[in-house]
């Protein structure tokens, strides 16, 4: 998402809404915990929109693809992010000005520099993969020469069933009439689909509005002009039953946009909240930042990069269960006194949340000692303590006045999977 924004104030302005009973929506529930959503297949570390890209990314660890579509003179979809092909291939001229079989004889890797993203005009050595499109060149080993070509949106479902996908509708610039054809042309070609890991997404609200309109059953993410509205003028969200996600920008003109303030009251609406970073430096303190926010998702452009912090801190992913929601509390020192246990529970993450939560004690074999409840009362208290009602194990253990091993197994209320320490009991 790169097109020019007019969103700066809008995205400033908090929101003051009530929180939502509860949520059905499958992109904030387990299994889809936090999810590494590849901004175009990975433009800096792969060739952008490729199937090069997208199997890549898919092979590092990426949950999810954020992909663009432009028509084609045939009312096809091809998969690129730029209505011009001029940039990524050694094409020129608009997409809606080609046929699809035109396109893909096109070398979608031609200006792809490593590190850098799509860059004209450099010496030829810095292409790597040029010429393999159109057979110049051999592929790396395992892929295809059309795996380096402009792929068609059909290629890409077909490809990828099983992956969740981000479908951006795009359209030449300022032309909202091309927007909403598209809208309309990809609801026919979705008409009947059972998937349900599909969001659709644009900059032009009209054409979220059209598309909602055409395939409701399939979830949305709102265009600039309903989150302005949202956010600055008050009006609801546009079709906010059908809307899973708020894609947003970190920050426009060097101004913050995202806020703790607005992930909370996202997730109370029932939405997820997702970061693109187009435009923005990439590196580990940028995604631990957008962790600690407690994002549901973030679209980067490095996604193999992003999957190097998101495994140093066992973030939970999809699927398996396993690992640590960034933002659950975290046990820290377990004190022993007065015949009882203690924990002390340790906020993580900046949204400023009350919550509660459960803190299981046990052996090295997983058997129970002893169980008990924090809270953190408001959105301000940085540590809870969890007192444990010891079971007769437990209190055996204690009673022998021996330091003993534990693991201290925490669960934070709405957040997703368990926290697990191992820690050092003195009576």
């Amino acid at each position: 998402m790169t097109r020019t924004l007019s969103l700066a104030v809008g995205l400033l302005v908090l929101l003051a809404l009530p929180a939502s009973a509860g949520t059905t929506n499958p992109w904030l529930k387990p299994p889809r915990s936090f999810i590494n959503m590849a901004h175009q297949g990975g433009e800096r570390e792969f060739p952008s929109n490729t199937m090069y890209a997208f199997k890549e990314a898919i092979a590092a660890g990426a949950d999810t693809l954020e992909i663009d579509i432009n028509r084609t003179k045939d009312k096809r979809f091809v998969v690129m992010h730029d209505w011009t092909l001029d940039r990524t291939t050694d094409g020129s001229g608009y997409t809606t000005d080609s046929t699809l079989a035109q396109v893909q004889k096109l070398d979608g890797a031609y200006n792809f520099i490593p590190g850098r993203n799509a860059v004209p005009g450099e010496p030829a050595e810095s292409y790597p993969f040029r010429g393999v499109a159109t057979g110049d060149k051999p592929p790396p080993e395992g892929y295809t020469a059309e795996d380096f070509r402009v792929p068609s949106l059909d290629e890409v479902l077909e490809a990828f069933p099983d992956t969740p996908i981000n479908i951006e509708i795009k359209g030449q610039e300022d032309e909202e009439a091309e927007f909403l054809e598209n809208a309309e042309l990809l609801a026919k070609q979705l008409e009947g689909t059972t998937r349900t890991d599909l969001i659709v997404a644009s900059f032009s609200q009209a054409a979220v509005d059209r598309f909602h309109e055409l395939a409701p059953a399939i979830g949305i993410a709102p265009g600039l002009e309903g989150l302005v509205g949202f956010f600055l003028q008050g009006k609801p969200m546009p079709n906010a039953d059908a809307v899973v996600a708020l894609q947003i920008p970190t920050e426009y003109a060097g101004i913050t946009a995202l806020t703790p303030r607005r992930v909370l009251e996202a997730h109370r609406q029932g939405w997820a909240v997702h970061m693109w970073l187009s435009g923005n430096e990439e590196n580990a303190e940028v995604y631990n930042d957008l962790l600690d926010h407690c994002v549901d998702g973030i679209m980067p452009a490095a996604p193999v990069a992003l999957e190097r912090v998101l495994r140093k801190r066992n973030v939970i992913r999809p699927g398996n269960g396993k690992g640590e929601d960034p933002c659950a509390a975290l046990p820290g020192k377990v004190r022993a006194d007065d015949g009882s246990i203690a924990v002390v529970m340790k906020r993580r993450g900046v949204v400023p949340e009350a919550y509660k939560g459960n803190v299981r004690l046990t052996n090295r074999k997983g058997k129970l000692l002893g169980a008990g409840e924090f809270e953190f009362k408001n959105g301000k208290a940085k540590k809870a303590v969890a007192r444990l009602q010891l079971v007769k194990r437990g209190r055996k253990a204690f009673d022998a006045g021996k330091k003993f091993k534990a693991r201290v197994v925490a669960k934070t209320d709405g957040r997703r999977g368990k926290v697990r320490r191992r820690k050092t009991v003195r009576p």
